[in-house]
């Protein structure tokens, strides 16, 4: 239905050149399948079934899940989400089978259904054979929360991967250039969707001290969303409109990338494990990122981008500034940033540390 389940993909296209097999299998009915992430399946020629299961405490759900399980002959079951794992645990128990459950969050204190529903998947999740947290930051939340006093064993931080294949490094596309600001400006690119945890307006608000030092900066807001009146008023506001645009949704990416000088995320909560941090790093731009959440799992400060607080103004333009005034700076972080993005977040990697998994979760049965 959104982010999850669309980063199924390049996880299932790299398992084609393993010995694995991957079938997918969502737990709702079809109507609650996401018209766009359909299609992203469907373009990646990824086949794909529905349970049908309406509720969690639907009594045919784990019994009707179990003779899936059964069925395919499956040698392990990977639940991905709270729903799904809460009825895959007992349902591979049942058709023995080890299941495997990835959390795909940093979660905070819930209330009501909410906390009851992820309550009940942590507990199912935790008498799997393995629990994966794809960041450090979603596993220390979910320990605050529900282990507070020891972490179980079994609970293992696993980054996810993406196709890396058309994120590289290369020459600016002048076309491309010209709507991020021109050959003649110093690009600072802020790729997100215009909503509050993002922390754009920060970067709105710190842009007149970036100005001050580099007078022919210019912040490229790429993406859209809920919060775009507010943030163009406050850009109004500031009187910002020659050196903060608005770019749009692109589906130009790679470009976009290579355009930029710099990559700005300025996020304030709730990330886990930003895509568009690996994308960037992939295209060996230099980033400057908020210390927040499962950023640092990407970003290594100093070594392939800068970290500053959260919320900070002064954060944001003092790693902004100092990454535009060095170039030799912003050409070692990239070039490191790309030899992490390869050898740590790449759909290939990811896929062979699940391999790894798969086997020792199937045991004798391998």
């Amino acid at each position: 239905m959104g982010g999850a389940e669309t980063l199924l993909v390049p996880m299932i296209v790299a398992s084609r050149d393993t010995d694995m097999q991957m079938d997918v299998m969502g737990v709702a009915p079809e109507s609650a399948n996401s018209e766009k992430t359909m299609a992203i399946l469907a373009n990646a020629d990824i086949p794909t079934r529905s349970l049908g299961i309406r509720r969690l405490l639907d009594p045919v759900g784990v019994p009707r899940l179990a003779a899936v399980i059964r069925r395919g002959n499956y040698d392990v079951v990977h639940a991905h989400l709270e729903l799904a794992m809460t009825l895959a645990v007992p349902a591979a128990l049942i058709a023995r089978r080890p299941a495997v459950c990835t959390f795909h969050h940093v979660t905070g204190r819930l209330t009501g259904r909410a906390a009851g529903r992820e309550r009940l998947a942590v507990e199912a999740a935790s008498r799997s054979f393995r629990t994966l947290f794809v960041s450090e930051a979603s596993r220390l939340s979910f320990q605050q929360i529900y282990r507070p006093r020891r972490m179980p064993a079994n609970w293992e931080v696993m980054h996810n991967g993406i196709d890396i294949t058309n994120f590289a490094p290369g020459k600016p596309n002048p076309v491309v250039r010209a709507a991020l600001g021109g050959e003649s400006r110093r690009v600072v690119l802020l790729p997100a969707a215009f909503r509050g945890f993002k922390g754009i307006p920060v970067a709105v608000r710190a842009w007149p001290d970036v100005l001050r030092r580099f007078s022919n900066a210019v912040l490229a807001l790429v993406g859209g969303g809920e919060g775009e009146a507010e943030l163009r008023s406050l850009v109004d506001e500031l009187g910002l409109s020659d050196s903060v645009l608005f770019v749009g949704v692109r589906t130009d990416m790679p470009e976009i990338y290579r355009a930029a000088d710099v990559v700005l995320l300025p996020s304030i909560y709730g990330e886990n494990l930003p895509t568009v941090l690996i994308e960037a790093a992939a295209t060996g731009r230099a980033v400057a990122a908020s210390r927040i959440g499962g950023i640092p799992d990407i970003v290594v400060e100093n070594e392939t981008g800068l970290l500053f607080e959260a919320g900070s103004e002064q954060g944001v333009a003092d790693a902004v500034c100092r990454l535009l005034g060095d170039a030799d700076l912003r050409g070692r972080l990239g070039a490191a940033a790309r030899e992490r993005a390869i050898n740590e977040f790449s759909a290939p990697v990811w896929v062979d540390r699940l391999r790894t998994t798969y086997l020792e979760a199937m045991g004798a049965r391998r």
